[in-house]
């Protein structure tokens, strides 16, 4: 982990949408969610720092992030793909969209890193077990914040941190939700990122 005043550094937020405000969706997540944005920096004090939007549009008409589902928030209908309001992207913040797990595939977002020479990653949102989990693993896979060799040999490598507190999945089959996020966060942490809590990424890498 390293300070973003001296390392390239991109947040990934990963579907942080309406969709995931159905009664049936995750909700667990987004009092940790709100609690890592409000403790990072206002956008004016981490200006160096690239603010990744991964928006999710389903291929399929019976998922709730398809982009013909609507959600009523607050007494209002609305697209159950647009972003949550607390990470609704502000000038300057890319958008990338996907319609597989993986934050990677068809969306230029590697090429985007790469041409910023990002070399850390830290990564947040829903849901831990599938598209935070699959685009984790294809980050490190892709060695997208390593120095690479034209031999293809890692020179150095980046980091990749993956904010466990600040991601959430729900029930599978007979598994309950905190049992499926603890699994997969054991699974990522030391082999494809490094899982850290809120308090220590907001003090390690924004110096807060």
């Amino acid at each position: 982990m390293k300070s973003a005043a001296t390392t390239k550094t991109a947040l990934l937020l990963i579907d942080i949408q309406k969709g995931f405000l159905h009664p049936t969706e995750c909700r667990a997540f987004l009092s940790a969610s709100r609690t890592f944005n409000a403790s990072i920096p206002s956008a004016e004090n981490r200006k160096e720092v690239l603010i990744c939007h991964i928006h999710h549009h389903s291929i399929y008409r019976d998922s709730m992030l398809h982009p013909d589902q609507t959600v009523e928030v607050d007494g209002v209908v609305r697209s159950a793909i647009e972003a949550l309001e607390f990470v609704k992207p502000r000038e300057g913040e890319r958008v990338f969209v996907k319609n597989v797990n993986s934050g990677f595939v068809g969306t230029g977002l590697e090429g985007f890193l790469r041409e910023n020479f990002v070399r850390q990653l830290v990564i947040y949102g829903l849901t831990t077990d599938q598209c935070v989990s699959t685009t984790t693993r294809m980050a490190n896979n892709l060695r997208v914040v390593d120095l690479v060799t034209e031999k293809g040999e890692v020179e150095e490598e980046g980091d990749i941190l993956l904010v466990g507190d600040a991601c959430a999945t729900y029930d599978r089959g007979e598994f309950n939700a905190e049992t499926v996020h603890r699994v997969n966060l054991a699974s990522l942490n030391g082999e494809f990122a490094s899982v850290k809590g809120t308090e220590e990424v907001v003090k390690g890498v924004f110096g807060v």
